[in-house]
C-alpha cells in the first residue's frame, strides 16, 4: 500500500486526485476515507486498473497524520501540508506554475499548446488527467498512453506554430491556422478541471463568422481600440469572440466596439481590462471586465456580454407581458397593468390646505421659466414676466408645448424664444382662497392660477399627491 498526497478533492462531484512520485491517480469519494478528503493530506492507497487507467482506491489517512488548520504546531507536519512547509520533499511537477487547482483554464491550455509546439511530449502528457479522453475521427482515446501515441504522430508536434487560445461555451478552444495545402489547420476544444485537461475534441477550423442584415449576409466589422501592451493575438481573438456572439443574435447589430487595455501599474492585481459595446436593434448593451491576463479577460468579457444579452431578452419579454394589448395572433400572459392615479382621491370634506410657500419671483423670459420648470420636473412655474412686468405662470400642455398666463393682460412681444409658448388671451381670474378651492374642486384640474383678491398678486393653488391642497404665493 503506497503513500501519497491528496492533490485536490471536489466535494460537489466527489472526484479527487492522489499524487505519488510525480504520478497522479484519479479517485472517487466512495473510495476515500472521510478524514482524508482534504487537499494536501498524506494518505495510504491501493492502485486498481480500470479500462487501462490506474485509479486510487482504499484511500485512507496515514496513521499519525493530521489535517488541522493549525498543523504547524505538530512535529514535522507529515499530514496536511503545503509544498513550502517542512517535512518530506514535495512531489515533482513538470509545470510548477500550474500546481494550484484554481489556475484559469486558459493558462493550462496555453501551457499545453506551447509544449506541443516545442515537441515536449512529457510536458504535454503531464497536463492530462489520468483518465483523460481525446475524441479524434469519431474514435475516443482514453488514458495518457493512448493520447501520447496520438500526439507523437501529430503534425503539430515540434512545429513551433503559434496557437490562438480563447474560451468558448465552457471549454477552451486552441486553434492552429493552415500553414500549407497539406496542413489545413486544427482546432482542439479542451475541457479543463482542477488545472488538468479532462477531455478534448479535435476538429477542422470553421469559416469566418458573418452577420446577417436585411436578409443578406455580409462581413461584420468590429471597431477595436487598444491601450498599452496588447498583442496582435489578443486583438484578433477579441474580434473573433465578439463576431461569434453577434452571429448568435436574431436581431440586427448596428455596430460593435471593443476596447482592450493593459494597465502598466504593478500594484493592479488584474491589469488586463476589456470592454465591449453593442448596439442591438437600437439598444446599447455594454460589458466591462478585468483579469490577470488578456486571454482570460476576453473569455470573461464574452461570458459577461452573453449574460447582459440574456438579461436584455428577459427584460423585453417581461415588458411585453406588462402590455395591456396583446399582439395579433398571440395570447397575452399576466395581468393588466395597475392603474395608478396621479393623486389620492380624498373626499372633498377631508381636504385641507397643508402647504403654503411664498417666493420672491424672479424676472425671467419664458425660455428661462421653461428651463427652470423642466429642471424641477414640475407641471407649472410661477414667475415675473420681464416683457410685461406682470406675475405670470407657465404650464406644460399635453402636446409638449407651453402656455403663458398673466395676471394683467399685455400686448408685450415675447421676442425670439426657443420653446413653443402660446399666450393666454384672457387674464387670470380674481379669486379669494375659498373661491379658488371651490374652482379647483369643481373643475377637476390639478392646479389653478389666479390673482389674489386681497393682494392682487399671482397665486397658484394645486392638488397634492395626498389629496390635500398646496398654495404658492408671490412676495
Amino acid at each position: 500500500m503506497p503513500d501519497g498526497v491528496m492533490r485536490w478533492f471536489d466535494p460537489r462531484t466527489g472526484e479527487a486526485e492522489v499524487v505519488r512520485g510525480g504520478r497522479t491517480f484519479p479517485a472517487r469519494a466512495g473510495d476515500i476515507e472521510t478524514e482524508a478528503r482534504r487537499p494536501g493530506a498524506r494518505v495510504h492507497f491501493d492502485i486498481h486498473r480500470v479500462q487501462g487507467v490506474e485509479e486510487a482506491v482504499e484511500v485512507r489517512l496515514r496513521p499519525g497524520a493530521r489535517v488541522s488548520h493549525h498543523h504547524h504546531r505538530f512535529g514535522t507536519l507529515t499530514g496536511a501540508r503545503r509544498i513550502d512547509t517542512k517535512g518530506p520533499a514535495p512531489y515533482a511537477q513538470v509545470h510548477p506554475e500550474l500546481r494550484l487547482a484554481e489556475v484559469h483554464p486558459l493558462e493550462v491550455a496555453r501551457a499545453w499548446a506551447t509544449s506541443v509546439a516545442h515537441g515536449d511530449i512529457p510536458g504535454s502528457i503531464a497536463l492530462y488527467s489520468a483518465d483523460a479522453v481525446l475524441h479524434v475521427a469519431d474514435q475516443p482515446l482514453v488514458g495518457r498512453s493512448a493520447i501520447g501515441g496520438w500526439l507523437t504522430g501529430s503534425p503539430l508536434l515540434g512545429s513551433a506554430h503559434h496557437a490562438r487560445i480563447r474560451g468558448e461555451e465552457g471549454t477552451v478552444a486552441v486553434s492552429w491556422g493552415a500553414t500549407g495545402p497539406d496542413e489545413p489547420g486544427m482546432v482542439v476544444h479542451c475541457r479543463i478541471a482542477h488545472a488538468q485537461i479532462v477531455e478534448q475534441w479535435v476538429s477542422q477550423p470553421e469559416p469566418p463568422a458573418t452577420s446577417v442584415a436585411g436578409g443578406r449576409a455580409h462581413p461584420f466589422r468590429v471597431e477595436l481600440s487598444t491601450r498599452g501592451d496588447v498583442g496582435d493575438d489578443a486583438k484578433t481573438g477579441a474580434q473573433e469572440a465578439i463576431l461569434r456572439v453577434v452571429a448568435e443574435l436574431d436581431e440586427p447589430v448596428l455596430f460593435a466596439r471593443v476596447k482592450l487595455a493593459w494597465e502598466p501599474d504593478p500594484a493592479r492585481p488584474r491589469p488586463a481590462v476589456a470592454q465591449v459595446a453593442l448596439d442591438v436593434n437600437g439598444d446599447l448593451v455594454r460589458a466591462h471586465v478585468a483579469a490577470h491576463t488578456m486571454p482570460e479577460a476576453i473569455d470573461l468579457l464574452v461570458r459577461r456580454l452573453r449574460d447582459r444579452l440574456a438579461h436584455r431578452a428577459t427584460y423585453r419579454e417581461q415588458a411585453h407581458r406588462r402590455e395591456a394589448i396583446p399582439r395579433p395572433g398571440e395570447w397575452r400572459h399576466g395581468d393588466l397593468p395597475t392603474s395608478r392615479p396621479a393623486y389620492f382621491d380624498r373626499p372633498v370634506e377631508d381636504r385641507q390646505l397643508v402647504r403654503h410657500k411664498t417666493f420672491a419671483l424672479g424676472e425671467l423670459i419664458p425660455d428661462e421659466a421653461v428651463f427652470d420648470m423642466e429642471q424641477l420636473d414640475d407641471d407649472f412655474y410661477l414667475f415675473c414676466d420681464v416683457a410685461s412686468g406682470s406675475d405670470s405662470m407657465i404650464e406644460r400642455l399635453e402636446d409638449g408645448s407651453y402656455r403663458l398666463t398673466r395676471v394683467n393682460p399685455s400686448d408685450a412681444d415675447l421676442g425670439l424664444i426657443a420653446a413653443r409658448v402660446e399666450v393666454a388671451t384672457t387674464p387670470a381670474p380674481v379669486l379669494t382662497l375659498d373661491e379658488a378651492i371651490e374652482h379647483l374642486d369643481t373643475g377637476g384640474e390639478r392646479h389653478v392660477f389666479f390673482a389674489n383678491a386681497t393682494t392682487g398678486r399671482g397665486n397658484v393653488l394645486y392638488r397634492r399627491y395626498d389629496g390635500h391642497y398646496g398654495l404658492i404665493t408671490s412676495d
